[in-house]
């Protein structure tokens, strides 16, 4: 494992900043760029967008690549600094939304691969929060997954999470988390699957069923999420159960860091177009 000194020099050499201020890193051919997609709240009749989840894309000479063709291309020994570099650009790029009081979710996996990975991670996010001069109270980390080997990990996660940044668990849904790993994190938010909740809304029984799902997390405290919304049926879902927060394609697509952000609110109305009659609205 490199030290913080050198991991820092690594990061700083491979990441590179253009004229306005945009970063972006560098690994042989590629280039890692930052999207920051919007999350909504619903306040009344409208969808504001309060958050954005920051997330890094390859790119080749400007063109977007596969995910699955970069990793491929990367050295195994590389892979942990890949991870990291990509938790580290949407958190310095933050301030070049143009928008300082969105919050900022970033994806973060447990690290079992590699000993100490996810603590790291941890405080490598906190301090770039710190250089960017980022309010910590902005960030959320979002556990990905959670740690299947280690049983000690989820709680030293969330010992060094809480009072230095906000916690999310992401991916729920499928059984993949236990109410005892709810119970060591206590998420702020509980972002639900998107292919999970795609699969939910096929199917009139599962809706139902997904209504006490979003009301059992509420009553655990957590703000409910979801993500992976595509069309108009699947946000009437949502909101129908009571989601406090939703994204989509169907509300807002990625965008590169540095796109004008668009502060004006959604009309559910118009979003929800022929589903609308399905969604008691306002009353």
């Amino acid at each position: 494992m490199n030290t913080d000194a050198e991991l820092q020099a690594r990061l700083d050499d491979a990441i590179m900043v253009d004229e306005i201020g945009i970063e972006s890193g560098g690994y042989g051919i590629y280039r890692l760029r930052t999207l920051y997609q919007p999350i909504f709240e619903r306040r009344g009749r409208e969808l504001h967008a309060v958050a954005v989840e920051g997330t890094v894309a390859p790119f080749i000479a400007g063109e977007e690549v596969p995910s699955e063709i970069f990793l491929a291309a990367v050295s195994p020994d590389d892979l942990e600094f890949i991870e990291q570099m990509s938790l580290v650009l949407p958190v310095r790029n933050h301030g070049n939304i143009g928008f300082p009081t969105l919050e900022l979710v970033v994806g973060l996996r447990s690290g079992e691969s590699v000993p100490g990975a996810a603590i790291d991670r941890v405080h490598l996010i906190a301090a770039a929060s710190a250089e960017t001069e980022l309010d910590p109270g902005l960030v959320i980390l979002a556990l990905t997954e959670p740690p299947v080997q280690d049983g000690t990990l989820l709680p030293r996660l969330a010992a060094q999470m809480r009072g230095r940044l906000r916690i999310a668990i992401g991916d729920f849904g499928a059984g993949r988390w236990t109410d005892g790993q709810m119970d060591a994190l206590v998420p702020e938010i509980v972002g639900i699957d998107g292919d999970w909740f795609q699969k939910v809304c096929r199917d009139a029984t599962t809706v139902r069923l997904f209504d006490s799902v979003v009301a059992r997390l509420r009553e655990r405290g957590s703000r409910v999420l979801v993500a992976g919304i595509e069309n108009e049926e699947q946000l009437s879902v949502a909101l129908r159960a009571g989601a406090d927060l939703v994204q989509g394609l169907h509300l807002a697509p990625p965008a590169h860091v540095g796109t004008v952000f668009d502060e004006t609110p959604l009309p559910i109305a118009e979003k929800l177009g022929g589903a609308r009659k399905i969604l008691p609205l306002f009353g």
